[in-house]
C-alpha cells in the first residue's frame, strides 16, 4: 500500500486554523487523475493539490489543483500553500528566493520573502483577461446577492485561469452582511459562464485597503474563505476601472472574517495591471502521510 507525505496548510495567515486551508500531497507522480479527484473529494476542502516532478527544465516542480469536483488551471491559495509545503518538507532543496511552478495555466514565477513564521510567498497570477462588458450584470447580480451593487464601474468578468465576476459594493458593512441566494448565484454563474463571483468594498474596519468575499458555486464551493485568484481579479478590476488610485499599487485585502477564518492577501499591481502578484504567509496545521 503506497504512502505519500501529506500536509494541510493554512494560507494567507501566520496562525493555524485561520486563513484558507489547502491539502497538499507531495511526490504524487504515481497517482493518476481519477485518484487525485477522489482524494480531493475526500478532503472536502475548497482545493487539494498534488506536487510532482516538473516535465520541463524551466520549472522547479509541477502542481495539479483539484476542487471537490474538478481540476483547475490555477488557484492562488493552493499555489502559495503548496510552495510552503514543498519547501518545508524538503521536496524542494535549499532556501530559494525564487521558484517556478508548472501548472495547467503555464510556468508561473514565485518569490519567497523572509523566513520563519513571517515568511511570505508571492505568485505572479496568469495575465488577467477582461471580458467585454455586457451591462446587465449589476441588476442580475444584485438580485442574487440580495444587496445593491455599484453600477459604475460596472461588474466585470475577469479570467486569471478561473473566471470571476467582480463587483463592488458601497461599503464593508454591505459586504459583511451578504447572505446571497446560493441557487441564484449558481444559475447566474452558469448563464455568464464564470466560475464564481467575487465581491469587494474599498476600505475595511481592520485597516485593510479592501474587504473581499468569493462565492464559487459552480466549483462546488459555497464560499471560499480567502481566495487568491479572486483577489488577483479584484486587482485587475481596480487597474481596469481607475480605482487603483484609491488603494495604491501595493495593498492588503481582508477576507474570511465572516467564516471565522480571518486572512490577509498582499496584492501587488505592476504595469497598470499587466502583471499582478498575490501572496502572504502560510502555516502547516497537519503533517503526516496518506495511504492509497
Amino acid at each position: 500500500m503506497p504512502s505519500y507525505q501529506f500536509k494541510q496548510v493554512d494560507v494567507f495567515t501566520a496562525r493555524p486554523f485561520f486563513g484558507n486551508p489547502v491539502a497538499v500531497v507531495l511526490g504524487a507522480d504515481e497517482i493518476d487523475a481519477v485518484e487525485m479527484q477522489r482524494i480531493a473529494a475526500w478532503t472536502n476542502l475548497s482545493e487539494t493539490t498534488f506536487v510532482l516532478r516538473p516535465t520541463t527544465l524551466e520549472a522547479d516542480y509541477r502542481l495539479r489543483i483539484f476542487t471537490t469536483t474538478r481540476e483547475l488551471p490555477f488557484a492562488g491559495h493552493p499555489t502559495v500553500g503548496s510552495a510552503h509545503a514543498a519547501l518545508e518538507s524538503g521536496f524542494l532543496s535549499g532556501e530559494p528566493s525564487r521558484l517556478r511552478q508548472e501548472c495547467i495555466a503555464g510556468i508561473l514565477p514565485l518569490t519567497v520573502e523572509g523566513s520563519g513564521p513571517e515568511r511570505q510567498i508571492f505568485v505572479q497570477a496568469p495575465k488577467a483577461k477582461i471580458r467585454q462588458r455586457r451591462g446587465d450584470e449589476a441588476e442580475a447580480l444584485a438580485a442574487a446577492l440580495g444587496a445593491g451593487v455599484v453600477a459604475e464601474p460596472a461588474p466585470l468578468a475577469i479570467d486569471v485561469g478561473p473566471v470571476w465576476l467582480i463587483a463592488q459594493l458601497e461599503d464593508t458593512d454591505a459586504v459583511r452582511g451578504l447572505q446571497p441566494d446560493a441557487a441564484a448565484l449558481a444559475r447566474l454563474s452558469r448563464e455568464l459562464q464564470v466560475d464564481g463571483v467575487t465581491i469587494f468594498s474599498l476600505g475595511s474596519e481592520n485597516g485593510a485597503a479592501a474587504h473581499v468575499r468569493s462565492f464559487a458555486l459552480e466549483a462546488g464551493i459555497v464560499e471560499d474563505p480567502v481566495c487568491g485568484s479572486g483577489n488577483a481579479s479584484v486587482g485587475a478590476y481596480l487597474a481596469e476601472t481607475g480605482l487603483l488610485e484609491r488603494t495604491g499599487d501595493c495593498y492588503v485585502a481582508s477576507q474570511g472574517t465572516e467564516l471565522g477564518r480571518d486572512g490577509q492577501v498582499f496584492v501587488r499591481i505592476h504595469e497598470n495591471g499587466r502583471r499582478i502578484e498575490i501572496g502572504g504567509c502560510a502555516v502547516t496545521a497537519i503533517d503526516g502521510t496518506i495511504r492509497l
